[in-house]
């Protein structure tokens, strides 16, 4: 049987930048997405999508039809392993998936507490070849969860401290993502992905206002006045905690790694900020 690909997250940052990649390869995927319909007109119409959905094992023979690889993605909501992650894995295992390339977080081999841990660990005992995508923060935070703050106010509101990180574009990690797949050699290996260079958010701030040619601060508010300023702009109350709780990781310093990874897998150099900066200057214009 020739490969395919299930592609889950199709809908978010990097899921969606593995099949932009799988398609300029012509490699064989199907999309799995809770809304057919909704994906089709967000998103390439040329795209083959399959009904999937984390928490309606009924979808599940339907989408893993004629798969072989996988490429997953937790989706943020989904917390409980076993009710909401571990079916999928034990239907992938019967299915006879030969390869799963799973999304995972940076410094997650220390970190037991979020959910990864434990998708890591049951991946790894189902026997099932795969590849753990490790990355560092995602740059398309600030012209996603950020772009009020950089547009309206000309502020990275974050509270990181003076903090290094290796920013990484998530472009780079969709099309490693698509790589490990397509090419032999990636299974059983954690790759822990990062940007070329490790700097703070002043940094950062001096390269928005460079590109964006205004004035941007980094005001690094303390963690409960940026806590507060989510919850009154209406983030639920448990989503406010969790970025909190990663900006205190940033802070800590545990982002500030950089590997030779994604340069390795990619056979180049990781876009810089700069360069994501200008390729994404129109959300803050």
């Amino acid at each position: 049987m020739a490969d395919k690909i299930l592609v889950t997250g199709m809908t978010g940052n990097v899921g969606n930048e593995v099949a932009i990649h799988l398609h300029k390869s012509s490699y064989p995927f199907v999309a799995g997405v809770r809304n057919v319909e909704k994906a089709q007109k967000q998103f390439e119409e040329q795209y083959e999508y399959v009904a999937f959905d984390f928490e309606r094992p009924e979808t599940f023979p339907n989408a893993f039809q004629g798969v072989t690889k996988m490429f997953l993605v937790r989706p943020p909501a989904l917390a409980n392993f076993e009710k909401q992650m571990k079916p999928v894995l034990d239907y992938a295992k019967q299915a006879q998936i030969q390869h799963i390339t799973f999304l995972s977080l940076m410094g997650i081999e220390k970190n037991p507490i979020p959910p990864h841990y434990k998708i890591e660990k049951y991946i790894q005992k189902s026997g099932i070849p795969y590849t753990f995508l490790r990355p560092s923060f995602f740059m398309q935070n600030l012209n996603q969860a950020h772009v009020y703050d950089i547009k309206e106010l000309n502020d990275i509101y974050i509270p990181s401290g003076k903090a290094k990180v290796s920013f990484i574009d998530t472009r780079d990690i969709g099309e490693a993502g698509a790589i490990t797949l397509m090419e032999l050699g990636h299974e059983h290996k954690c790759y822990t992905l990062t940007g070329g260079e490790s700097i703070d958010y002043y940094q950062v701030a001096d390269i928005f206002s460079e590109v964006l040619d205004r004035k941007i601060i980094y005001s690094n508010p303390a963690p409960l006045a940026f806590r507060r300023t989510m919850i009154n702009r209406g983030i639920d109350k448990g989503f406010a905690n969790v970025m909190v709780a990663l900006y205190l990781t940033t802070k800590l310093g545990m982002a500030k790694k950089v590997t030779p990874d994604l340069e390795i897998i990619l056979g180049r150099a990781p876009r810089t900020v700069r360069e994501y900066t200008e390729d994404h200057r129109h959300f803050w214009e």
